[in-house]
């Protein structure tokens, strides 16, 4: 009997990702990631983080199983970064990780500047 097909997940492109901040301004986040690299690290407790935004509203259960997918292999050493509101603008799979493992706290940046934004959102 033929084993059904493997499902393969796309390559993701982290170059590609962008950072919403909620009020229209959209920022690269190799871009913010570079800008920070060189911010002190510390150890943030999850339950600071504001974890009530819907992230993934419309996922099919392929979509989801991306995220799924990008959560597991997560690698909790690396920093998630805060933006200057206290936002995570980079690290969702991160965070996601953690909180499913039961971990208090994550490592984290915080930017303490607002850069310009690389576009803003048309108000529609």
């Amino acid at each position: 009997m033929a084993k059904p097909p493997k499902v393969n997940f796309r390559k993701h492109d982290p170059l590609q990702d962008y950072y919403c901040d909620g009020q229209g301004g959209w920022y690269s986040v190799a871009k913010l990631l570079d800008d920070a690299k060189e911010l002190p690290v510390f150890d943030c407790p999850l339950a600071a983080l504001e974890l009530s935004h819907v992230i993934w509203q419309g996922a099919d259960m392929f979509a989801l199983a991306v995220h799924v997918r990008r959560a597991m292999d997560a690698d909790l050493e690396v920093p998630i970064l805060l933006d200057w509101n206290g936002s995570i603008a980079d690290g969702r799979h991160r965070v996601l990780k953690a909180l499913a493992r039961g971990k208090r706290t994550i490592k984290a940046r915080r930017m303490t500047w607002k850069p310009d934004p690389c576009k803003r959102e048309d108000p529609a």
